[in-house]
């Protein structure tokens, strides 16, 4: 996510190669059903977190990738408090979070890759869900290029993980009750995108809007309180769209 002032990103580069190689193997052993989730780094500023344990009563359990910016990956918080590590914990699924600050569709991230750069560590993951999230990163690129690239990698993860029912994310602004337009354009371009595929797409509307307490002082990030309040809302849209029982 960025500020309303386009905040400038530190492009680190990371091979394509490098990151299934360290992503997937991350993600290859869950960690016990007693012990908290504890996220491992495939590179600086690449976060895959080691998927949650499921109950041990479990006999199957969904594998699920979640893939985004910075509130995606609780950028200035503790990875535990991220949403996704969060929903994990009280969904009793495995999950692996491939969120990278800065990242977009169409802009370059901390981890010097947009999402694309990503398709081959879902390859190596197969989830059985995919959960991915427009990004207000990609706010004031040109409209095309977003729908293009949008769709483009849409298309790519699909065929990549061609067993994973992908899910789509609308893109989350902060405590601003006005959300800018080009909350519009990244959202419908993702929606547009999934919905060609025959994945699922949810408007998850504005959980931060009006809570300036659930920001930290960059009024950029949610604070551990704002991931819980998304977490909560994904939590339910997941639940009403029949992903999550």
């Amino acid at each position: 996510m960025i500020s309303r002032h386009r905040a400038s990103s530190v492009s680190l580069t990371v091979l394509a190669a490098s990151a299934v190689a360290l992503l997937s193997g991350c993600a290859a052993d869950p960690v016990a059903p007693a012990t908290a989730p504890t996220p491992t780094f495939a590179a600086p500023m690449l976060a895959a977190s080691a998927p949650s344990a499921p109950p041990v009563s479990s006999s199957a359990t969904e594998r699920v990738v979640t893939l985004g910016d910075s509130l995606m990956s609780g950028f200035g918080l503790s990875p535990r408090d991220a949403w996704p590590l969060l929903l994990a914990e009280r969904a009793h699924i495995s999950l692996t979070n491939l969120a990278c600050p800065g990242m977009g569709f169409v802009v370059q991230g901390d981890c010097g890759t947009p999402y694309a750069g990503l398709v081959p560590a879902i390859a190596a993951l197969q989830p059985d869900v995919l959960i991915v999230q427009s990004s207000s990163n990609d706010f004031w690129e040109d409209p095309d290029e977003i729908r293009y690239s949008t769709a483009d990698t849409v298309d790519s993860l699909h065929a990549a993980a061609p067993g994973a029912r992908i899910v789509a994310l609308s893109t989350i602004w902060n405590d601003d009750p006005q959300v800018p337009d080009d909350t519009a354009v990244t959202s419908e371009a993702l929606r547009d995108a999934v919905q060609a595929i025959g994945g699922t797409y949810i408007d998850l509307r504005q959980p931060l809007a009006g809570h300036p307490e659930w920001m930290q002082d960059d009024d950029v990030h949610p604070t551990a309180r704002g991931q819980r309040a998304i977490e909560q809302t994904v939590m339910s849209a997941l639940q009403e769209a029949g992903v999550l029982p």
